[in-house]
């Protein structure tokens, strides 16, 4: 009735696949899914998801969709979706990301700051102290 979708398949339905053994020195910017099993000395841009593999190493700044972390990565990460690092991640740098998932063993260096909080305004009132004519401003911040 139902047939198992094994991880080979998977790999290949990925638009873009970058192979380990191969490195890429340069920007690499997509409109697709990109998985990364190689190397890539530069910044990696894309509209849609990226998925970096457990042998994968890159050195340089990722804007995406959806990132997927197995491999090392160093540098700044900016995450419109899911930021998922798996057990064999290694990262240094910052990241932004929406959504965080983080898997036991996963190495992370930096900073992680979540794009999606709502920061709520300080609230500002005016009121006169005994008729002397002097106004006091209290501000208070309501946690949510």
């Amino acid at each position: 009735m139902f047939t198992k979708i094994q991880k080979s398949n998977i790999e290949t339905m990925v638009a873009n696949k970058i192979n380990e053994g191969t490195t890429i020195t340069g920007d690499i910017s997509a409109q697709t899914d990109i998985r990364l099993d190689g190397k890539v000395l530069g910044n990696i841009s894309s509209s849609s998801k990226v998925v970096i593999g457990p042998q994968a190493q890159i050195t340089g700044h990722i804007k995406c969709n959806d990132l997927t972390i197995e491999g090392k990565i160093k540098g700044n990460l900016d995450v419109n979706g899911i930021l998922f690092f798996r057990s064999t991640a290694a990262f240094e740098g910052e990241v932004r990301y929406k959504k965080l998932i983080v898997e036991e063993g996963a190495n992370i260096s930096g900073s992680l700051v979540n794009s999606s909080t709502v920061t709520k305004p300080l609230h500002q009132s005016t009121q006169n102290t005994a008729g002397n004519g002097q106004s006091q401003t209290s501000a208070a911040q309501t946690a949510g």
